[in-house]
Order: C-alpha cells, then sequence, then structure tokens
C-alpha cells in the first residue's frame, strides 16, 4: 500500500489555489464525531446518495474555482439535500440582457426554475481590478472574514484589507423583481462577486423575470465610509429561464385541529421536484382567543417518526393570507426526497416564545 509521502512523490504538491478550494469545502462540513447521529427516516436520502452528491459538489468547486447554485447549496446551507437529478436541470446558458453598471458587470452564471422556486447563481465582475465589490449588507466595518471562505481566519475588517490592497471598497445588491428572496453572496478569487438568489415564484411554462442589479461607491463622510447614494446606479437584467416541472404532488385528506393555538388546518399539499419538497399549509381560525395569544408567531414545523424536527430545504419559506381573507397560508421547503411520505407528523409552536403546541398526524393522498 501506498503511503502519503508515496503519493506526493508520485503526483507532486498540489497548487495553492486548488488546496484553498478543497479546505474551504472541507471547512463548512461538520465531522462525524460533531454531527449527531442521523436517524433514518422516509425524508432523506440514503447515506451514500447524499455522500455522494456533497463529493461530486466539493471536487467540482475545487477544480473550477467558480461557485454555482449547487456549491452554495451543500456548502454554505447546513443540512440541505437535492436529488442527484438537480445537476441536470441547472441551466448554463442563460437567455439575458442588461447588466451593465458603471463598476460592476452583472450575468446570470446558472439557474433553476422548476415551476415553484427560482434559484440563480449570479455573478458581478468589477470593471477595474482596482474595485472591491461588496454584497447588500456587508461594510467597511464589517469583519474581513465575512466576504467569504477565502477569508476565513483573516484578521481585521474590510476597510483593513481595501487599504492594504488599495481597494476601492464598492456597494452592490441584487434581487429578483417582485419577489420575496433570500440572498446569499461571497468573492472569488479573482474579485467576481457571486450571488445566490433564490425565491418562491410560481408561473406556468417559461419564467421571464428582471433581476435588479445596482451599484454605488463608497464614500468618505466626516470619517465613516458610507454608501454614496447619490451615485446609486440602477441596471436591469432580464433573463428567460426554462421551466424543468415539479414531479408530485400530494394532498392531505382531511382537516386537523390545533385546539391549544385555536387553529384548524384545513389542508397540506406538498409538491416534489429535485430542488425540494415544497410545502403550502392552509388554516384558519377556530378560536380568536387562543390564538391572540399567539402573538401572531404562530409557525409549523414537521416531525420525524423519532419526534426530530426536519430540517428546512433548499427553497424559502414564507407566510400570508389568502385571497378569501380569511385562511391563513403558510410555505415551507423541506430536504429533496424521490417519493412523497403517505403520512405527515405536523407540529404548532410560537417562533417568539418558542412554545410548542398540538402535533397532529395528517394522512396524505
Amino acid at each position: 500500500m501506498r503511503d502519503f509521502n508515496d503519493l506526493r512523490r508520485a503526483f507532486g504538491e498540489a497548487d495553492e489555489a486548488f488546496q484553498d478550494n478543497v479546505f474551504r469545502v472541507l471547512a463548512g462540513l461538520r465531522t462525524e464525531e460533531e454531527r449527531k447521529p442521523m436517524k433514518k427516516t422516509r425524508w432523506k436520502l440514503g447515506a451514500a446518495v447524499a455522500a455522494a452528491v456533497l463529493l461530486m459538489a466539493a471536487t467540482a468547486f475545487a477544480l473550477t474555482n467558480t461557485w454555482g447554485i449547487l456549491d452554495f447549496l451543500t456548502s454554505r446551507r447546513q443540512n440541505v439535500s437535492v436529488l442527484p437529478e438537480a445537476e441536470e436541470i441547472v441551466q448554463k446558458d442563460v437567455p439575458q440582457q442588461g447588466g451593465k453598471a458603471a463598476y460592476a458587470t452583472f450575468a446570470v452564471r446558472e439557474a433553476v426554475y422548476d415551476g415553484k422556486e427560482v434559484f440563480i447563481a449570479l455573478e458581478a465582475r468589477p470593471t477595474e481590478e482596482q474595485y472591491l465589490l461588496l454584497g447588500p449588507d456587508a461594510y467597511p466595518d464589517n469583519p474581513v472574514g465575512d466576504l467569504g471562505p477565502l477569508f476565513a481566519g483573516k484578521a481585521g475588517t474590510i476597510a483593513d484589507y481595501a487599504h492594504e490592497t488599495g481597494k476601492s471598497l464598492i456597494h452592490t445588491f441584487a434581487g429578483i423583481d417582485s419577489a420575496s428572496c433570500s440572498i446569499d453572496f461571497l468573492l472569488e478569487e479573482d474579485g467576481t462577486l457571486v450571488y445566490l438568489i433564490n425565491g418562491r415564484y410560481e408561473a406556468e411554462g417559461k419564467l421571464e423575470l428582471t433581476v435588479d442589479c445596482g451599484v454605488a461607491p463608497f464614500v468618505d463622510q466626516d470619517g465613516k465610509m458610507t454608501v454614496d447614494h447619490a451615485s446609486l446606479q440602477r441596471t436591469p437584467l432580464t433573463v428567460s429561464l426554462e421551466n424543468t416541472g415539479t414531479k408530485r404532488t400530494a394532498t392531505s385528506a382531511a382537516a386537523a385541529d390545533f385546539a391549544s393555538c385555536g387553529v384548524r388546518v384545513e389542508r397540506v399539499t406538498m409538491t416534489g421536484s429535485e430542488m425540494g419538497i415544497y410545502v403550502t399549509i392552509e388554516y384558519t381560525v377556530t378560536d380568536e382567543e387562543k390564538y391572540a395569544k399567539t402573538g401572531d408567531g404562530l409557525w409549523f414545523e414537521f416531525l420525524d417518526e423519532n419526534g426530530e424536527i426536519l430540517p428546512f430545504g433548499a427553497g424559502t419559506a414564507g407566510a400570508g393570507v389568502a385571497s378569501d381573507g380569511k385562511t391563513f397560508v403558510q410555505d415551507i421547503t423541506l430536504p429533496a426526497a424521490e417519493k412523497l411520505p403517505e403520512m405527515v407528523i405536523l407540529r404548532a409552536f410560537n417562533c417568539w416564545t418558542k412554545e410548542r403546541y398540538d402535533t397532529c398526524a395528517i394522512d396524505l393522498n
């Protein structure tokens, strides 16, 4: 058997960029000793499949040094599972127009749209090497580590780093027009700022949407670096996405009462795709007094057969009121699975006080 030194002599030393990429990926994964033993449930991918997805994503990222949708989901978010087929629905050559601004050029690197959720890996490239692009909630006095895994362990602030490297700080923002989005971002080695933008967006057929992008320089104002809003420049980026569609749908067989918080869940609808299981919970108030005591903090969570809370999936969550003005709606995303369950365990809780209410088993058709 060859040892490490034999392999080193045979293949030579890996270059620094490759080593950094591998370390950044592995740093985002907890070791087996740190990880709580995972209980088998009908929701989760088999251990071998999940490990293969993570390994493929980690290897691809380490070799290419660029971040895509699945890189963000598997390396930046905990407990997120997508099906192996998710790689097949990632759109690489996305038709797009616009995105050019004074300090940066925006372009969609990758996209996924499954009829329920849109995911976009958006790159912002500085128009000049001297520009250091920051995300929408990154500021000069933040730790430099906030710029992303490349800067993990580095001391000082973003302003310190900009001063050391002779960079000018540029504020950027991006979001999907008319949609509530989840946003993550990081800086790549060549200065490209990469966003992962995702949000619930339901439509039939091909999706035409606008990504609202913008830039503005930071300026020194009374000794403090602030965004120069007077110089803000917006640049819309219009894109066209194929709808790869969802695969399965299941609906609750009957209503379920949650008496301790004064509501009845009228319907639970689950729709599965390669990216996740999208859940819509519709409920009505049956006891105004008990419901009022929740302080508008009522939320629902799913449990496995052992009473463990199921993690969220890759998609977003949200709440609102249906068009009838009486039915409340909550949207949740759970990890992707090959099949939808025949039964779910739903528990109501208060997101403010963390008080747990009733738990109900609900059959699905």
